[in-house]
């Protein structure tokens, strides 16, 4: 009978060691590929968040961005023109200090700007949720979302 229990013992061992390799193995590791979905296409900005404030920007006034394969980020944010680098690994994200063009523009495409600029230095790490790209800060709260861009 000691014969057997140590057999069991071995086997429910194993199953768990394998059981929770299994769990390890689908984490951020999955997220990185999927960066090959974000990378190259033109995103426009759905929602941003200044401070408590959250905006919806719609037109005129349109933000985007475009992540291309170099590391290199550009797009309009709201008024002006803007470019950088980008650094992303396992589902986090930085913003180098981003350039602009300097024109002065409506109130809400100005509000829209400023909060994007406020918010493109506190994102931390992103994810795709649908066919939505959400930018989190460093305590994983979203400050930007962005969707397919459309004509």
């Amino acid at each position: 009978m000691l014969s057997i229990k140590p057999k069991i013992l071995s086997s429910l061992t194993i199953s768990t060691v394998l059981l929770l390799s299994a769990c390890i193995t689908t984490g951020p590791s999955d997220m990185e590929t999927d960066w090959s979905s974000v990378a190259g296409k033109d995103w426009q900005l759905n929602m941003v968040v200044d401070g408590e404030k959250m905006l919806s920007p719609s037109a005129p006034v349109i933000a985007s961005a475009n992540f291309a394969d170099d590391g290199k980020v550009s797009g309009s944010n709201g008024c002006n023109r803007y470019f950088g680098t980008y650094t992303q690994s396992a589902g986090n994200l930085t913003f180098s200090p981003l350039g602009a063009t300097r024109m002065a523009c409506i109130n809400t495409a100005m509000d829209v700007e400023n909060a994007f600029n406020n918010a493109a230095e506190h994102v931390a790490s992103w994810q795709i949720s649908g066919d939505e790209l959400v930018l989190s800060d460093s305590n994983g709260k979203a400050v930007m979302k962005f969707g397919p861009r459309t004509p």
